[in-house]
C-alpha cells in the first residue's frame, strides 16, 4: 500500500503502521541444530501436503486464515509456558518498567516484534523434530514428490507452449479486428458516395440498353443471303427445325435439308431504322419458300465428271471416305492390299439452288451406284452454255429452261436453268490377296436342230456352276477383275454349260403354236367356269344358233370325235405340254379320231345334243387331266 504523507498523519492525529518493501529487519542468530530442526519441520510440512519444493502453492483464504490463527495460538502457548527444562532463563519475563525515555516508534519496535515471532516459530519447529524413521519416510515422500514435480514440469512446459500459441492467435485476431475496424470505418464514411455512384452507373446502363434495344434489330441470312429482320434471334432459331422438315418434304430428290443457327443461318445486329420486322410465321415462309435462292455448295469431281453435290466441304471430305469404304470391300477370305480412286477426285465450290443440294445419303448413292438428278442453277454474269455444261459435266443439249421443258439455246444473266444430269459411279482400283471360294459361272450354248420346228427351242442340257478355291492376288477396277495371279487353284466342282437346241424344221399347219384363238366368232357368254347347282361346271357356255361353225383353237391331234355321255357330240384335241381342248353339244362332227388339225380349222357345228337346254358350245381346257378356267387362254 502507498504510505500516507506526514501532513495526513498530523491532521488525523492517529498512529498508523507503515509497510515498506525496502524495510529490513535484523534476524536473530540461530544454531545449526535449530536450523536443521527448521529444515526437517519444513520438509515434513511439505511432504504432508504433497507439495514439491519450488512449486507455487495456492491456499484458499479460509485455510490460510485457519493456519494463521493456529500459529498465533501456538506462539501464545509457548510464551505462557517454560520453553525448556534446561533453559537457564525463566519461562516468563516481566515487561520492563516504563521510563522517562522517549516512546519507540513503530520502526524501532519492529525488530523486537520480529525477534519475538521468530523465537515462537523456533520453539514450534524445535518441538517438532522427527525421529530417524520419520526422516526416512519423509525422504521417500519427497522423492515421489520430485517425480511428480518432473511430470508437472512437462505439463507446465506444454501449458507454456499452449499459452504462447493462444497469445499469438489472440494478437493476430486483435490485429485483424483492428484492421477490419479501420476498413469498416473507411467504408462507412465512403459507402454513401459509392452507393450513389453505383446507382448512377446502373441508371446510365439501363438507359443505354433501352436505347440500344429500341433502335437495333437482328438481320438473319441463309448462307450469306439476307432474308429479313427480327427483333429477337429466337423468332428464327425456334422455327429452324420446322423449316428443315418442310424443305426436305419439298425437295425434288428427297434431300435431307437442315438449318443450323450460326452456321448456315447467321445473325447480325443492325440499325432498326427503315427496317420491316418479321415475326416467326414470316420467317418460316421466307425460309421455306426461298426456291429461287441460290447457295454455294460443293461438287465432287471424278476427273471432269461431276459425281455429287453436297452443302459443305466437310461433307464432301467425309463423302470421299465413305464412298471409298463402300467400293473397296474385298471378297470373303481376301485382305485389301491397296485401294485408290482410278481418277483424281477433287472438291470445288459451285452455285446451285438450295433444292438441288443433295443429302449425304443421296450423294453417297450417286457416287457408288450412279443415278439421275435435276440440278437448278441461276446464270451468272460470266457464264454461257458451254461453261455451264463443263461445270456440271453435261452436254449443252442437257440444259433446259426453268420449267424443265425445252432445251435452251440462249441464256442471259439471272436466267434459271435446269440441268439434267446422269451420274456415273466413281471408279476404284483395288488389290486384294488371300484365299477364297470362287463360283465359275456356266456358259449357255445354243445349237440348231431340225428335230424341232422353226421358232421352237429345247433345252438339251441344264447348266451347273463350277466351284474352285483360289489362292493368290486379284486386281479390280470399278468392280471388274482386270488381273489375276493365282498361287494355287483347287477345283471343287467342274462347271457344266447349258445347251439349248434351236428348231430349224418347217412348221406344219397342224403344229401347235401355244396360243389360242376363239372357237366361235359370234356368241353370248351364258355360263362361266365354276360350281353351279352343287357341282363343278368345268367350262364356259357360249350361246349361238345351231349350225354355227366351230374352229380348233390351236393345232393338235384329234383324240375323240363321237357322242360321249352328257357331252353329246364332242371333239377332243390334244395339244403339247399336256393341254387338251374339248368342244361339246355339237350338231355335227367334221373331223375323225387321229386326224391332225391346225389352228383355226373348222372341226364341228354348234348344236343342242347331250345334257343341254339350248343351242350352245360348251368349251373346256384341261391341263394334265384337270379342268382349268378357259377364259385366260382366250383372253376374255
Amino acid at each position: 500500500m502507498v504510505p500516507e504523507n506526514k501532513e495526513t498523519i498530523e491532521k488525523t492525529g492517529e498512529e498508523r503502521q507503515v509497510y515498506a518493501e525496502t524495510a529490513e529487519t535484523t534476524q536473530p542468530e540461530q544454531s545449526e541444530e535449530e536450523l536443521r530442526a527448521l529444515a526437517l519441520a519444513y520438509a515434513k510440512y511439505l511432504a504432508d501436503r504433497d507439495i514439491v519444493p519450488g512449486e507455487a502453492t495456492f491456499v484458499e483464504p479460509e485455510e490460510l486464515l485457519a493456519q494463521e490463527e493456529a500459529a498465533t495460538e501456538t506462539v501464545s502457548e509457548l510464551e505462557e509456558t517454560p520453553e525448556n527444562e534446561e533453559a537457564s532463563e525463566p519461562a516468563e519475563t516481566s515487561e520492563p518498567a516504563e521510563t522517562s525515555e522517549p516512546e519507540e516508534t513503530p520502526e524501532s519496535e519492529e525488530p523486537k516484534a520480529a525477534e519475538k515471532n521468530t523465537s515462537g516459530r523456533n520453539k514450534l519447529f524445535t518441538d517438532a523434530v522427527p525421529d530417524e524413521k520419520e526422516l526416512r519416510r519423509i525422504e521417500r515422500q519427497l522423492a515421489r514428490s520430485s517425480e511428480k514435480g518432473a511430470a508437472n514440469k512437462i505439463v507446465n512446459t506444454f501449458d507454456n507452449i499452449q499459452s504462447g500459441i493462444c497469445n499469438a492467435a489472440a494478437n493476430t485476431w486483435i490485429e485483424f479486428v483492428t484492421t477490419a475496424h479501420k476498413v469498416t470505418s473507411t467504408y462507412r464514411q465512403s459507402r454513401r458516395i459509392i452507393g450513389l455512384a453505383l446507382l448512377l452507373i446502373g441508371v446510365f446502363a439501363a438507359v443505354v440498353l433501352a436505347v440500344f434495344d429500341k433502335f437495333t434489330v437482328y438481320e438473319y441470312a441463309y448462307n450469306g443471303k439476307i432474308l429479313g429482320y427480327v427483333k429477337n434471334q429466337e423468332d428464327v432459331i425456334d422455327v429452324l427445325d420446322i423449316v428443315g422438315t418442310k424443305m426436305s418434304e419439298n425437295s425434288t430428290d428427297g434431300s435431307d435439308i437442315s438449318f443450323t443457327a450460326n452456321q448456315n443461318v447467321t445473325f447480325n445486329l443492325v440499325d432498326s431504322r427503315g427496317k420491316s420486322i418479321d415475326n416467326s410465321d414470316t420467317a418460316v415462309n421466307k425460309l421455306v419458300y426461298m426456291t429461287d435462292i441460290e447457295t454455294e455448295a460443293y461438287g465432287i469431281y471424278d476427273g471432269k465428271e461431276l459425281a455429287a453435290i453436297v452443302k459443305s466441304s466437310a461433307d464432301a471430305e467425309n463423302l470421299l471416305l465413305e464412298s471409298m469404304d463402300v467400293l473397296s470391300k474385298p471378297d470373303k477370305g481376301m485382305e485389301l492390299v491397296s485401294a485408290e480412286f482410278t481418277n483424281e477426285l477433287d472438291i470445288r465450290p459451285l452455285n446451285v439452288l438450295l433444292s438441288s443440294v443433295q443429302s449425304n445419303k443421296d450423294a453417297l448413292e450417286k457416287m457408288t451406284a450412279g443415278g439421275e438428278a435435276e440440278i437448278y442453277h441461276i446464270v451468272e454474269s460470266d457464264e454461257n452454255l458451254g461453261r455451264i455444261a463443263r461445270t456440271f459435266g453435261v452436254e449443252p443439249i442437257n440444259i433446259y429452261d426453268e420449267n424443265n421443258e425445252n432445251v435452251v439455246t440462249q441464256i442471259e444473266q439471272g436466267d434459271k436453268v435446269c440441268i439434267r444430269k446422269t451420274y456415273a459411279p466413281v471408279s476404284v482400283k483395288m488389290v486384294e490377296k488371300g484365299r477364297m471360294r470362287e463360283t465359275i459361272e456356266y456358259e449357255t450354248i445354243k445349237k440348231e436342230s431340225d428335230d424341232y420346228y422353226e421358232g421352237d427351242t429345247h433345252i438339251e442340257q441344264e447348266g451347273i456352276d463350277g466351284i474352285q478355291i483360289f489362292e493368290g492376288t486379284i486386281t479390280k477396277v470399278g468392280g471388274e477383275v482386270t488381273k489375276r495371279k493365282a498361287d494355287k487353284i483347287d477345283t471343287v466342282r467342274e462347271k457344266q454349260d447349258k445347251i439349248i437346241l434351236i428348231g430349224t424344221a418347217e412348221r406344219p399347219r397342224t403344229a401347235p403354236t401355244g396360243t389360242y384363238v376363239m372357237p366361235i366368232h359370234n356368241y353370248v357368254l351364258t355360263s362361266n367356269f365354276g360350281f353351279r347347282w352343287g357341282r363343278l361346271h368345268a367350262g364356259i357356255d357360249m350361246g349361238a344358233p345351231t349350225g354355227t361353225p366351230i374352229y380348233a383353237t390351236d393345232g393338235g391331234t384329234v383324240v375323240k370325235s363321237e357322242y360321249y355321255s352328257g357331252y353329246g357330240n364332242v371333239v377332243f384335241i390334244q395339244h403339247e405340254d399336256g393341254r387338251q381342248t374339248r368342244y361339246a353339244h355339237c350338231s355335227q362332227l367334221l373331223v375323225t379320231y387321229g386326224e391332225k388339225v391346225y389352228q383355226g380349222q373348222l372341226i364341228a357345228l354348234v348344236g343342242n345334243t347331250g345334257h343341254s337346254f339350248g343351242s350352245h358350245l360348251h368349251f373346256e381346257v384341261v391341263l394334265n387331266g384337270s379342268p382349268v378356267n378357259p377364259r385366260p387362254f382366250l383372253g376374255i
